[in-house]
């Protein structure tokens, strides 16, 4: 456990060096250096993706990045006289980190099926032309990968990978605490809000082996979206925080593309508050490459900007098929994706197509009887909580619900945002893990609006902070007893790479995956899996899938896989 502590330590320290300088000057509190870090990752996932086009993420490069960010930035702490704030706040997060990481495990089958490959890949090559002809899941990666990659360095070694999302998880909840603190006496409205994503955060999103690639974008789903809940957020709404949205937002975006609807804040916030300043200036610059090198990527990997979405492939690029006789077809994948996201596999009666079930609701019966009751268990508890508060709030002065209470305008944007999210992800993608922070965003809007009619602001101060406060208390403690207990489980339980997660195999008892070399053209040109954890951080590229009609060719460096018809 001091292991991970240590590494968890020197990756906040990484994390916030590299994010250090969007710091506003002058600017000590702690929610200032959270940022920082969340703002880091972005930094770090660029140089990552950048630096994929021209060679292999390999533990040399890597470590060098790590040298030159922790001198660079340990200087900007100096310089902006935050080193005690910095020790403290990595020291928190590391601790919260240890904690969901100790012997806990991977996201499953995921994980193990291609975001570990995915990252093995980028540790082992730089960018390779149509990877996604030897697994269609390396169509649609999440920025994620490029980001754990990076930490993979002569320090932290493989386990590096496993560490970025455990200190940004970490740093999120502590952000969220502090926020409620530093804003309850001035902004009740905005504490109370914060406290319904902090109280799901801690219920919903608490396990290490659940967070994939889909926690860490709702996450950053909630916090941008917070910024506008605070009562003066029109007032310092300027060109930093303007860009800093916007750039958050796209990482959001690269992180889970089901969030596209993030892309509507940036949008309405120039709508409302335009100005040519907004749009020039080294934040924005930098978004803009970031999104140009995103989407040059895609089209290297898949032949699409977002796969599998078929009007953004181009069928003129060699490695890029829709013939629908592979499966790695675009026309294939969005149909098997959309039909497996409402229950096809749940499906029981006659024997129907994939287009016949995804069609005018036919799906709905099978989805409500398996999927749409996890929804409601995974909701429940948060609900119950929902309905103490607004027990609380109508008890206080029970008569005083104003119905002419002015919600103000950034509230009512999020409630309509949130409202389009969870119809566009019911209608198309009615996973909770792909849509959850839409359902979270609209019950935490609409019980914020319910709150301001009932002149939250007007509450006695003292008795609502201290209700808040245990509350927080209380589900700080459920989550830390959960962790605990597993600790305490597996303490006696003997697997390679104790005490870290279990992200080799699934009971972690060996490491004896069996692959076979697939030969093309006299050399070897991927791994196709034979053992059932799937391929892991092992070879690369590996598959489970046997390709057909693979062909591979080496040109200046590069390599490239495309179908041959």
């Amino acid at each position: 456990m001091i292991n991970i502590f240590l590494f968890s330590f020197l990756s906040s320290i990484y994390l916030l060096c590299a994010g250090i300088i969007f710091l506003r000057k002058n600017k000590r509190d702690l929610s200032e250096i959270y940022l920082s870090i969340f703002l880091g990752a972005i930094i770090l996932s660029f140089v990552a993706i950048f630096a994929n086009f021209l060679t292999s993420l390999s533990q040399t490069f890597n470590t060098f990045i790590l040298i030159l960010v922790l001198t660079f930035g340990t200087i900007f702490i100096f310089k902006k006289k935050i080193f005690y704030q910095s020790i403290f706040v990595t020291i928190l997060i590391s601790i919260i980190s240890t904690l969901i990481l100790t012997f806990d495990t991977i996201y499953r089958p995921d994980a193990s099926m291609y975001h570990l490959p995915y990252t093995k890949i980028i540790n082992d090559d730089k960018i390779i032309f149509g990877i996604s002809n030897i697994h269609f899941r390396f169509g649609h990666t999440s920025i994620l990968q490029y980001l754990n990659a990076i930490f993979n360095n002569h320090i932290f070694n493989f386990k590096g990978i496993i560490i970025p999302a455990a200190i940004i998880f970490s740093s999120m909840i502590l952000y969220f605490y502090n926020e409620i603190n530093r804003n309850f006496d001035k902004d009740k409205k905005y504490s109370y809000s914060i406290f319904l994503i902090l109280a799901f955060i801690l219920y919903g999103y608490n396990r290490y082996s659940e967070f994939g690639n889909d926690t860490l974008a709702h996450l950053y789903f909630l916090l941008i979206c917070s910024f506008l809940i605070k009562k003066d957020f029109q007032e310092k709404l300027d060109l930093r925080t303007f860009s800093i949205i916007s750039l958050l937002s796209l990482f959001c975006f690269m992180l889970k593309s089901s969030l596209i609807l993030i892309f509507l804040i940036p949008v309405y916030l120039c709508f409302y508050n335009f100005n040519k300043k907004y749009f020039i200036n080294s934040i924005n610059l930098f978004t803009l490459i970031f999104t140009l090198v995103w989407f040059t990527k895609n089209l290297i990997v898949s032949g699409c900007l977002i796969y599998p979405i078929e009007i953004t492939c181009f069928e003129q690029l060699k490695w890029f098929t829709n013939d629908t006789n592979f499966v790695t077809s675009a026309k294939i994948q969005s149909l098997d994706n959309q039909a497996w996201s409402k229950g096809w596999s749940n499906y029981i009666g006659p024997k129907i197509t994939q287009e016949l079930f995804v069609k005018d609701f036919f799906w709905v019966k099978t989805w409500l009887s398996v999927h749409g009751i996890f929804v409601f268990k995974k909701l429940s508890i948060f609900l119950i909580v929902l309905l103490v508060l607004h027990l609380l709030l109508v008890r206080t002065d029970p008569k005083k619900f104003i119905v002419n209470e002015k919600v103000n305008r950034e509230i009512l944007f999020l409630f309509f945002l949130s409202i389009i999210g969870v119809l566009m992800w019911f209608l198309r993608f009615p996973i909770f893990r792909y849509g959850s922070s839409y359902i979270v965003l609209f019950i935490v809007i609409f019980a914020t609006i319910f709150s301001i009619k009932n002149l939250i602001e007007k509450k006695n101060t003292v008795k609502f902070k201290k209700f808040i406060n245990n509350c927080i208390i209380v589900f700080f403690m459920l989550f830390l007893l959960k962790h605990i207990n597993r600790i305490y489980q597996n303490f006696d339980i003997e697997t390679i790479n104790d005490p870290w997660p279990k992200f080799h195999s699934k009971d972690q008892n060996n490491l004896n995956f069996k692959s076979d070399p697939i030969i093309i053209n006299g050399l070897v040109g991927y791994y196709l899996l034979k053992s059932n954890d799937g391929c892991g951080y092992t070879v690369s590229p590996c598959s489970p899938y046997k390709a057909e009609k693979i062909n591979m060719i080496i040109k200046n460096g590069y390599k490239m896989y495309y179908i041959e018809n």
